[in-house]
């Protein structure tokens, strides 16, 4: 290139994307034997990073793991490939692990993306190396009649257990409540808001400020995310003294309160056709129930992130599926774990539910 006196250059704004294809980057960051392809109007500018070689294998210590078909895509319309999906992981595991670590773990598998299925695998599969440690608890099937069955649920305790499970075709994290150590006691007390056809993401928004104000009440902390692409969930840490019997009595008197203040809004109706409004189902807290973690990205269109949310964010503006999964990495870099409280706050519901009743 000639030289160029610096006051002759004049900086744009990138408006326009085109597709190169090239040997390699050289040590200067620049194209090797680049081949111009065309215009791409499928794609932002703003979107457009530098795609990095994603690492075939992961060595810590003893352990290595080995990954495959890393240029599967999983989110065609967008282009994510598994690869992608296990370079973001390793890039929130330090912040998510803690979230699930000692939690029993179940598999949601979509082997070959969004939209060829998915299946549930419960039990620690065979071939899962020795190093992921299991939890072994009798469950209830969902049989009729119901039967009892040992299930051995991995753990999911350090990043390479993650970077496993996504491997398998985990896209996102389903955990459960609790922890190993008390099974029976959760962690939190879990508000799910879940819009009816009839509601979109902005009533659910207008039902999380509502639950909000009602724990306020309480002199209670909740913490918001997005659930996907329409709902939310609210997170009340609580001490780990109360039953999952005592967590969904809270959140069953607090949805009726609402429900029944905000008629056409608010619904614990379970039947999908009688419901109107945002649901807000307090049946979510159960023993073995499980939850996509905070920081998960969901198999849903646009690849959208669970995402921790300030209060101050969660208004009829908020967009859900803005939360991807760049967004996110961004975030956590400039304000940390929105969730850490989630792990490190103990409240009691003994006083809200003596006012309650309940």
């Amino acid at each position: 290139m000639p030289k160029v006196r610096k006051g002759d250059v004049i900086w744009v704004e990138p408006k326009l994307v085109c597709e190169v294809e090239f040997v390699e980057w050289t040590h200067d960051g620049r194209l090797r034997a680049p081949s111009y392809q065309g215009l791409r109007e499928d794609k932002p500018a703003e979107e457009v990073r530098r795609e990095e070689p994603v690492a075939d294998r992961v060595v810590k210590g003893e352990r290595e793991l080995k990954f495959s078909n890393l240029d599967k895509v999983f989110f065609p319309k967008e282009h994510i490939t598994k690869g992608d999906l296990i370079e973001y992981y390793r890039a929130v595991a330090s912040t998510l692990v803690p979230h699930l670590k000692d939690r029993p773990f179940t598999m949601v598998r979509w082997p070959d993306g969004i939209e060829a299925g998915r299946f549930f695998q419960k039990d620690a599969p065979s071939h899962m190396p020795d190093w992921i440690p299991t939890f072994r608890t009798l469950v209830s099937t969902r049989e009729s009649p119901r039967k009892q069955k040992w299930v051995n649920f991995p753990l999911v305790n350090d990043e390479l257990a993650l970077l496993w499970m996504v491997n398998m075709g985990c896209i996102d994290m389903n955990a459960w409540y609790s922890r190993v150590d008390k099974a029976d006691r959760p962690d939190f007390v879990l508000f799910d808001l879940d819009p009816s056809p009839d509601v979109g993401f902005k009533e659910a928004v207008q039902v999380a400020l509502l639950v909000k104000q009602a724990l306020d009440a309480f002199g209670l902390v909740g913490f918001p995310k997005t659930s996907s692409g329409r709902g939310m969930h609210v997170l009340v840490p609580v001490e780990r003294r109360y039953t999952f019997d005592d967590t969904r009595r809270f959140a069953e008197i607090v949805a009726g309160a609402i429900a029944r203040t905000h008629r056409g809004l608010a619904t614990t109706e379970w039947s999908k056709s009688k419901r109107r409004g945002v649901l807000i189902d307090a049946n979510q807290n159960g023993e073995g129930k499980t939850i996509a973690s905070v920081y998960s990205v969901r198999p849903r269109p646009g690849a959208p992130v669970s995402t921790p949310l300030r209060w101050e964010e969660v208004d009829e503006d908020l967009d859900p599926l803005a939360f991807t999964m760049e967004v996110v990495l961004e975030r956590l870099r400039k304000h940390g774990d929105l969730f850490e409280g989630v792990l490190t706050t103990k409240q009691r519901l003994t006083d809200a539910l003596k006012a309650l009743g309940g």
